[in-house]
């Protein structure tokens, strides 16, 4: 969750990097403003990995949830499950 206090300038960003890391090390996101504006998003590299997998996992939500309406067929449940487990790293 962004918080409006991981919010910091560009200066001090660059004076006190390790604090930063840090914070973002733990999990923390942090917006960096330039001139008063926000210019960048930084995040540990698992945070980002886990951004772009629930977007891409909604992504195929909406798909199958379209391709149901549509009237087109699914696959067994069974196969579903079996692909998530296996995903995750699951035995079942």
């Amino acid at each position: 969750m962004h918080r409006t206090q991981d919010t910091y300038s560009l200066s001090n960003f660059r004076q006190r990097t390790s604090e930063h890391l840090d914070r973002i090390r733990e999990g923390r996101v942090e917006t960096i403003t330039q001139n008063g504006q926000a210019a960048m998003v930084v995040m540990s590299p698992e945070r980002y990995d886990f951004l772009v997998h629930s977007a891409e996992r909604g992504h195929m939500w909406r798909e199958a949830i379209r391709a149901h309406r549509a009237g087109e067929p699914g696959i067994p449940a069974r196969e579903a499950i079996r692909s998530v487990a296996e995903e995750l790293g699951l035995e079942l």
